[in-house]
């Protein structure tokens, strides 16, 4: 009788189990039926040239796709994934110009994430994209910077946005050697960095952003991290014109004996004449440099560069300005901008730039970026001209 009471147990057990579990994987089907997959077709060439007799001219002919896979939500479950392919079909760069940016060829999976959704509320683990004003992968070049770890972002309160992180890994976009960039320390430093961001539009027209991050030392026991904190606020008056108003402040204290802390602000005005968008801006740093923050992406002053050397306004003794202007024309987007570091001791250095931007289709977009450069930049000596040209079809 027991031996029949145990059989017919498991076998109640066996068959709820197989219920149970029948009931997931049809659940489960159904997460990955519901599934989308993106991704995009991109070829990007590049060209540069220089002023001296150090660096020879240098371009670079780049093809490849981003291909991306989301299931559906299970139980507030979903697996995401993106793999970006780059060729590098022509190259002509024999001072290495291009080595850490885009001379790249092969696959890299840059996201392989886990998240869960409640409420207003998302956790994800794993590979990831992040953007944030201080913690942020850059897209400018064919590869896009990744991070690994834990993020979260809850949107609860009313008109606001909150984003906690602690990030593990960074994959930079090469591996300065021909290939894709790899996961490790990278930017983020030894043991990592962490961060909380939080963004409110509460009273109308305003909005304020504080943004708080932590870079573990880029060594063991080398006592070089640093703690940045970011803050600004823009006030759109309204209007047909809508002319805003905005001002921010970046500051850094770094670990390391000897080296000062730093801070900047900044301050920025714009309106719109006849469907012309225009901007001024301004910015100082005290006698420390600022960090931009953690990933390319992080450049959060107003007058960094749109090319070479994005983060120019954040050395120490740096004031800057910076004026640009847009314009809409159907489906072309054309847009400009000068801007000018004066440096404590060191030659002033400008920046011109053009871009404009076609979107052909719904799916099909081309873009032309040209900039003019003097004097020295922080890694690009001597530059002369920065040429970038984007045709994108996605999907």
């Amino acid at each position: 009788m027991k031996n029949i009471v145990k059989v017919s147990f498991a076998a109640a057990c066996a068959l709820v189990l197989f219920q149970t579990n029948s009931f997931a994987n049809e659940n489960l089907a159904t997460a990955f039926e519901n599934g989308k997959v993106n991704g995009k077709l991109k070829s990007y060439y590049f060209a540069k040239s220089y002023d001296n007799n150090t660096y020879q001219d240098a371009s670079i002919w780049v093809n490849g796709i981003d291909l991306g896979y989301k299931t559906g939500s299970f139980y507030g479950f979903s697996f995401g994934t993106t793999a970006q392919f780059a060729s590098v079909t022509s190259i002509d760069d024999k001072n290495n110009r291009y080595a850490p940016y885009m001379d790249g060829s092969g696959a890299i999976m840059s996201e392989i994430y886990l998240s869960y959704t409640y409420d207003k509320t998302t956790a994800k683990a794993g590979r990831q994209y992040f953007g944030t004003p201080l913690v942020a992968g850059s897209g400018s070049r064919f590869i896009r910077q990744s991070f690994e770890g834990y993020s979260i972002e809850n949107t609860s309160l009313d008109n606001t946005k909150i984003v906690a992180a602690y990030l593990t890994k960074f994959a930079d976009r090469t591996d300065n050697a021909g290939s894709p960039g790899k996961f490790g320390d990278g930017r983020i430093g030894v043991d990592g960095a962490w961060t909380v961001y939080a963004k409110n539009n509460s009273i109308n027209n305003l909005t304020l952003q504080a943004q708080y991050a932590e870079r573990s030392e880029k060594v063991q026991n080398a006592d070089n991290g640093a703690q940045i904190f970011y803050g600004d606020g823009l006030y759109n008056f309204g209007g047909d014109m809508k002319p805003f108003v905005a001002a921010q402040y970046l500051t850094t204290t770094y670990d390391q004996t000897g080296i000062k802390d730093g801070d900047a602000y900044g301050i920025k005005i714009g309106a719109t004449f006849f469907g012309l968008n225009t901007y001024a801006a301004f910015t100082s740093v005290g006698n420390s440099s600022v960090e931009q923050g953690i990933g390319s992406g992080a450049i959060p002053l107003y007058t960094n560069g749109e090319t070479v050397d994005a983060w120019s306004a954040t050395l120490s003794d740096t004031d800057a300005y910076k004026l640009g202007l847009s314009y809409k024309i159907d489906s072309v987007i054309l847009s400009g901008s000068f801007a000018s570091y004066d440096r404590k001791n060191v030659p002033k250095v400008t920046e011109t730039n053009f871009t404009a931007t076609y979107n052909v289709t719904k799916n099909l977009s081309a873009q032309l970026q040209y900039s003019m450069l003097n004097n020295e930049y922080i890694v690009e000596k001597d530059i002369d001209t920065d040429l970038r040209t984007r045709l994108v079809y996605s999907f």
